[in-house]
């Protein structure tokens, strides 16, 4: 209730702020047009959009500068509506088998979000960051609140379409501080260290979620964080979490999690993270851990390479009291042909050996294709296709959930409109 309550405060006090009029005297938005690069998507064959451009800069831009110079609070927001069709035809509307967030033929609303944030500001005053989630999305991503260990489907807050993605404190000792400069504290619900991709589609360079993202890590985590730089190139977080996915915990332990990130070149940089505790309801005995792997390499302005690897455990998990054990690899090659066209590409392996992640033992194969256009800068379109596929298990449903496959090829379309 603590947490539901300071999320309504945090979001009144934004948008009274973001309320206020602005003024060219005050350097509103003639002054933050003006200050902009240069819009890449202007002067091309669709300079109708240009009066949704100038909008755009007076409006939204310029009304998130101004917010931001005078009182430090980012604000970023974002709509994504995706058509995605499964050609095996499950039933409209349901979940796409092993996919975490996509959903078959669906009119709704995928994601809408509003984030707020502030910086920590020298020794006395912390810093804040919310993110509030509205549509399908919002309802796939919840955390358990109240540690029962399941969504209920009595409690609304836990099954409605809306869901506090992140809301914590933070504080950072001052860059200058003649010890421990630069050392940054958060405390509250925080999206996780873990993965290659995060849960906003926008932020990634396809529009499905990976099987590693959908089915080998959590979404978020109720805790404590804190992150040190050793080096210009290197550092380290650690912290004591909840758990996967809960804010009330559903057996009174807490997993360790922690970070090490390492830049050796400006082109590539390497991060490895972890998390180990229990996550079973009601004792703390068994213990679930993973090792997640990403590199990220910029070979070229234009070409970016993703690779992310996991491996996890969990034990008295699988049928008989096994250890449940899954990993996978992904790779993802995202080359920008223009500063508006691109296209992504990403293969992927995940092996269930005990069947507690899917439901049943089996290897699964993905790969998918993304085609983006930058209509504007903040309104996109992406195409994509995907193919799903199985060994040792026919885990896709089809034609209305009456039958089922080894494999599920899907097509989706996507508009969103975003500002961060």
């Amino acid at each position: 209730m603590l947490v539901r309550n300071a999320t309504i405060w945090l979001l009144a006090a934004t948008v009274l702020g973001a309320a206020a009029p602005l003024r060219a005297e005050d350097g509103g938005t003639e002054g933050a047009a003006a200050a902009a690069p240069a819009d890449p998507t202007r002067g091309g064959w669709d300079s109708f959009l240009d009066p949704l451009r100038d909008a755009e800069d007076a409006y939204v831009t310029g009304s998130q500068k101004w917010l931001e110079d005078r009182t430090k609070v980012h604000v970023s927001a974002g709509i994504v509506k995706a058509w995605m069709y499964d050609f095996n035809d499950p039933v409209d509307g349901s979940a796409i088998p092993l996919h975490s967030l996509e959903t078959h033929n669906s009119p709704s609303i995928d994601l809408a979000q509003i984030g707020v944030s502030r910086p920590s500001e020298g020794w006395f005053i912390p810093g804040f960051g919310l993110k509030l989630d509205f549509g399908k999305v919002a309802r796939r991503i919840k955390s358990d609140w109240d540690g029962d260990g399941m969504l209920d489907r009595g409690d609304v807050f836990e099954t409605n379409n809306f869901d506090v993605e992140e809301v914590y404190l933070g504080w950072a000792v001052p860059d200058d501080s003649p010890a421990l400069g630069g050392l940054q504290l958060k405390g509250g619900k925080f999206v996780t260290l873990l993965g290659a991709e995060v849960i906003e589609p926008w932020a990634n360079y396809n529009y499905s979620r990976s099987l590693l993202f959908s089915l080998a890590i959590p979404f978020t985590h109720t805790g404590v964080l804190a992150t040190y730089p050793l080096t210009d190139k290197l550092s380290v977080s650690g912290g004591a979490v909840r758990g996967w996915d809960k804010v009330d915990n559903n057996n009174r332990g807490w997993s360790g999690i922690g970070n090490v990130s390492f830049a050796p070149l400006d082109s590539l940089a390497l991060a490895a993270n972890g998390i180990w505790g229990p996550e079973q309801t009601g004792t703390t005995d068994p213990k679930r851990g993973i090792m997640d792997l990403v590199a990220t390499w910029k070979p070229t302005s234009a070409f970016t390479i993703v690779l992310n690897y996991d491996w996890a455990e969990e034990e008295d998990a699988a049928p008989g009291g096994d250890i449940a054990r899954w990993q996978g690899f992904a790779a993802v090659f995202n080359y920008a042909f223009t500063d508006r066209a691109s296209a992504a590409f990403r293969g992927e392996w995940f092996e269930d050996h005990g069947g507690t992640r899917t439901g049943t033992r089996q290897t699964l194969w993905e790969t998918t294709v993304t085609g983006k256009y930058q209509l504007t800068q903040h309104l996109y379109s992406r195409l994509e296709y995907r193919h799903d596929e199985s060994e040792g298990a026919k885990p896709f449903a089809a034609d209305h959930g009456r039958i089922a496959l080894e494999g599920q090829d899907i097509l989706g379309f996507e508009f969103g409109y975003v500002f961060n």
